[in-house]
């Protein structure tokens, strides 16, 4: 009985080595557990997830209208039409980042071309903000962003993109100039899994060089949008195309190969270090608070795999790691500091700070201003006390508590400590100075700042981390209340 099954036509070695680098890509993702990663390199140290395998869904094509990507949709097309396995669904997904002023025309030559291949279309918009992490950073980050989401809405489980083996060659380029260390040099995977695990974006013509896709789409006559940007000589990767390459290519035929090959060794280094980390991590967050580093453990580590978990932890917070030099200031730091010392390093919103042993991550919060906040209590179950950030709740109680009407007789000030203050919080042990409470509560300097004192008159009533003066309770059979200072969250979670 003949095959319905629908064959392509014996393609040019230029079409079939698109064609071949799709089904093996493909093959691969279906059949890798692949580490998650953040975003991109410039991120830090990713963190590494297991992908559960589910319904693959369609596939997702990133379609941006240019060469690479009208080569990728057009070749996935083909494997489409000849009923190539898994290649049955497909949807076409283009990103209007609205930064050219041809942006909607742009998405109208997508959605044609993804008309006359019969390929489900969808148009995404994103605002970029560059927010200091550059123009073409923040991009990306909304890119990304944006293909997940149509990826979830669709059911998709693979989205592919069009970056190809010379890009990745000015990738590494880029991050060597900067600096970069094996995770940027590394440039990017041929694969990985991004939106925290449930995706995996694939880039089947990483190994296909940039001529192979000209050729192909210029011998199908392809139409492509032609980004001008792209001849912008002021960015750096456009230089590094114009003028940088031509002249490898002169010095040294044929150095791509020898390049990729380089890229993908140090790709596999990077890889060993992330396991190492990995494993150095799991070891010094044992048994330490939740979302918190024990010091001890830390600095028994050799100095370079000190930095390496320190990246590694803070790229499971999802915040990025600083230049190498503040890291290694930061460590020098923890090893020497103080127990309460001050501020270790500030990290765009956060502060990594040290404290009994222990680094753990704070909101880069200002301390609340210094003069008195005065409240009036009328009954209400809470007052909140924007300039401290928190809320002072007022808790019914069956034990011992301040008399309600009491409370609602007088102003109650909320003040910063102003030095020699002495609290009596527990009924079976003498008054201490708040330095001396605070240290007993195991409350760090750099936070008391933020803990208000509450006055009633010229009585120190309640100070929050400690609770009320048991001299001022009154346990008789009648209704009582607590005072509960809860503040807006500070501490980073785990």
């Amino acid at each position: 009985m003949a095959s319905s099954r629908k064959r392509l036509p014996t393609p040019d070695p230029a079409e079939q080595l698109l064609l071949d680098a799709l089904r093996a890509a493909l093959a691969r993702a279906q059949s890798a557990r692949l580490p998650a990663v953040v975003d991109e390199p410039a991120l830090g140290m990713p963190v590494r997830r297991r992908v559960r395998p589910g319904r693959a869904g369609p596939i997702l094509i990133a379609f941006s209208g240019g060469r690479d990507s009208a080569a990728l949709l057009d070749a996935a097309v083909r494997l489409r039409d000849a009923r190539t396995h898994g290649w049955r669904d497909l949807v076409a997904v283009h990103v209007n980042h609205g930064l050219q002023k041809t942006a909607e025309a742009w998405a109208a030559h997508c959605e044609a071309f993804c008309a006359a291949r019969n390929v489900p279309y969808a148009t995404r918009r994103v605002t970029v903000q560059a927010r200091g992490r550059g123009i073409e950073a923040a991009a990306r980050e909304a890119r990304y962003a944006a293909l997940a989401e149509a990826a979830h809405a669709r059911g998709a489980q693979f989205v592919l993109t069009a970056h190809h083996q010379d890009d990745r060659i000015e990738t590494f380029l880029i991050q060597w100039l900067r600096g970069a260390g094996p995770d940027g040099l590394a440039a990017f995977p041929s694969a990985r899994a991004f939106a925290d695990g449930s995706l995996q974006l694939v880039r089947p013509f990483i190994e296909v060089p940039r001529n192979a896709i000209e050729n192909y789409v210029r011998r199908l006559s392809l139409d492509y949008i032609d980004d001008p940007s792209n001849d912008d000589p002021g960015l750096l990767r456009n230089a590094l195309r114009a003028l940088v390459l031509p002249r490898l290519d002169e010095a040294r035929p044929g150095f791509r190969k020898a390049a990729a090959r380089s890229v993908e060794l140090v790709a596999e280094a990077a890889d060993v270090l992330r396991d190492v980390a990995a494993g150095d991590l799991a070891v010094c967050i044992e048994d330490a608070p939740e979302g918190m580093v024990r010091l001890d453990r830390l600095t028994a580590l050799p100095a370079t795999r000190q930095a390496l978990v320190l990246r590694a932890w803070l790229a499971r917070h999802g915040i990025e790691a600083p230049p190498r030099a503040r890291l290694v200031e930061a460590l020098q730091q923890a090893r020497t500091a103080r127990a309460d010392a001050r501020l270790l390093l500030r990290l765009g919103s956060f502060e990594l700070r040290r404290y009994r042993g222990l680094l753990l991550l704070r909101r880069d919060e200002e301390a609340p201003a210094a003069e008195t906040v005065s409240v009036r209590w009328r009954g209400e179950a809470e007052i909140v006390v924007p300039r401290w950030r928190g809320t002072l709740h007022f808790v019914e109680t069956e034990r011992a508590g301040f008399p309600p009407e009491w409370l609602r007789a007088a102003p109650l000030q909320l003040k910063a400590r102003s030095g020699g203050e002495r609290f009596k919080p527990h009924p079976t042990r003498p008054s201490k100075t708040l330095k001396r409470l605070f240290q007993d509560a195991a409350i760090p300097e750099f936070a008391r700042g933020r803990l208000p004192l509450v006055w009633r008159g010229d009585e120190l009533i309640y100070v929050a981390g400690l609770g009320a003066d048991v001299r001022l309770l009154d346990d008789e059979d009648t209704p009582r209340v607590l005072l509960d200072w809860r503040p807006d969250p500070s501490l980073l979670d785990g």
